[in-house]
């Protein structure tokens, strides 16, 4: 199987090593790109050996992952068309619930699987990432909960890699759990600068994960998703597992001065609230904090 991964950042590298053990795997980059990945990218210290190629060096791919932020998904869609053939299936491990829509109106919903990843615990600098956890888990289905035969071959190569994933019954339901997860503890860890140790230990930050929740929760019930309790409970045993200094990707975003989702998460459910008159105070205050704190460390 030929994979081919957009994005050689905390996602894409860590996925790239599992699979290129067991399918011809590359990056994806630009030519202007090119000079600086010729050293290749590393992982937890190590090289990975895994080609980067351009556009130029295109075939199509049987399996093209999206791993780039969503502020950047416009731009890499018009790169990667020459690796989409008739049969390429298109997975996006983008945060966020709007990634499918836009592929498949790029290259059509009949190529787009619904997915994203999680359990992943990483700090990633410049062409170097640190992996806390095994790997994360790999999140997947079709829209409409079918298992597919594109669906078996996909866990039929995860399982090969031992790529850890998970099919679930309602996709959409998983997406948007990951989509509160995203909007509470990355927002508000960007905002309090707080990795997961620190996360872990704070029982003022699990109220207020527990208040923000609670706007995702209503937004959501309006777009058809029901996000129960037991959901916003799981999440949160979920995060606060992770006990170790690694970071959330908007964290590190931050810190390093680079774009953040933040109008992806918080923003996303403020747009929601406006679309159904819905009030998300909250969510509309930290997504102005955030700003303010970026605003505040680019000054200094």
């Amino acid at each position: 199987m030929f994979v081919r991964i957009v994005g050689a950042g905390a996602v894409g590298i860590v996925v790239a090593d599992k699979l290129s053990a067991v399918a011809d795997t590359a990056f994806i980059i630009n030519e202007e790109r090119r000079e600086r990945y010729k050293g290749g990218v590393m992982l937890n210290g190590r090289k990975l050996s895994v080609p980067c190629i351009t556009p130029g060096d295109a075939s199509p791919a049987d399996l093209l992952i999206f791993a780039v932020k969503n502020f950047s998904l416009d731009e890499v869609i018009e790169e990667v068309r020459p690796f989409v053939g008739p049969d390429t299936i298109i997975m996006p491990l983008l945060n966020g619930i709007e990634a499918e829509g836009v592929l498949s109106a790029a290259f059509g919903e009949e190529r787009v699987v619904y997915a994203f990843i999680t359990d992943l615990s990483s700090v990633h600098s410049g062409l170097s990432t640190t992996c806390f956890s095994e790997g994360g888990n790999i999140v997947f289905g079709e829209k409409d909960g079918t298992v597919s035969e594109r669906i078996l071959k996909l866990k039929e190569l995860f399982e090969a890699a031992g790529q850890r994933y998970t099919v679930p019954d309602d996709i959409l339901h998983e997406k948007w759990w990951k989509f509160m997860l995203n909007t509470c503890f990355n927002t508000l860890s960007a905002i309090i600068d707080a990795d997961y140790a620190a996360i872990s230990s704070s029982r003022d930050f699990i109220r207020a994960v527990r208040l923000v929740a609670r706007e995702v929760q209503m937004v959501a019930a309006a777009e058809g998703i029901k996000l129960t309790q037991p959901d916003i409970e799981e999440m949160i045993s979920r995060v606060t597992s992770l006990r170790d200094h690694g970071k959330t990707s908007m964290l590190q975003d931050v810190e390093a001065g680079r774009e953040t989702e933040n109008r992806y998460f918080a923003g996303a459910v403020s747009r929601l609230g406006k679309k159904h008159s819905i009030a998300v105070p909250l969510c509309d205050f930290i997504q102005i904090l955030l700003e303010a704190r970026r605003d505040v460390i680019r000054s200094m």
